[in-house]
């Protein structure tokens, strides 16, 4: 019966720690030039394991707060790259860049 019991409780506590899984929040630059990029940028972090996005245009820097039991930072900007935007850990391939819309063609502009 001790077993039986300890085994349930040892269980439960493995399912509670999932729930109990402090989120993540990394900083990281992305680049962006207008409103349409930040709009597409934050849309990009809307899946599942992201709390929390928001991209500060003029600083070119994306917040993200999220679940690493469900996405990890590297998916995250793959994510990125997928909508056409480079990070400072990955590059977005040509054709990938090429769907941004005209005015989001940061690659042409000199500081980004």
């Amino acid at each position: 019966m001790f077993v039986i019991l300890f085994s349930t409780l040892s269980f439960n506590a493995a399912l509670g720690a999932d729930k109990k899984e402090k989120p993540v929040t990394v900083k990281f630059h992305v680049s962006g030039v207008c409103g349409m990029c930040e709009s597409t940028i934050e849309k990009a972090m809307d899946v599942r394991g992201v709390i929390h996005a928001d991209y500060n245009l003029e600083a070119h820097q994306l917040e993200v707060t999220y679940k690493p039991s469900k996405i990890t930072e590297d998916e995250i900007h793959k994510l990125l790259n997928e909508v056409g935007y480079d990070t400072e850990k990955s590059i977005c391939t040509d054709e990938q860049y090429a769907r941004t819309h005209h005015c989001c063609k940061y690659r042409e502009l000199s500081d980004h």
